[in-house]
């Protein structure tokens, strides 16, 4: 359930930019978070159907962005 009222969020899998096109979509997700890791790196999340990571990637990776409202 996603909505105003709600304790979640959709995070369709929309895979990443690789080269000129869009690399693994409906199959994982990789989106960025807010933390950077160092001058050239930054984290994101990286989920599929049966796992989820935060990991780090050069901070010129086509990852996805999604807006999430800090409720607190």
């Amino acid at each position: 359930v996603t909505g105003p009222n709600s304790n979640s969020i959709f995070l369709p899998a929309a895979g990443y930019r690789g080269g000129s096109g869009v690399v693994s979509v409906q199959y994982n997700g990789n989106y960025w978070s807010a933390t950077e890791n160092n001058r050239y790196y930054a984290y994101y999340l990286y989920f599929n159907s049966g796992e989820a990571y935060m990991l780090d990637i050069n901070r010129y990776g086509g990852l996805s962005v999604r807006l999430v409202k800090d409720l607190q």
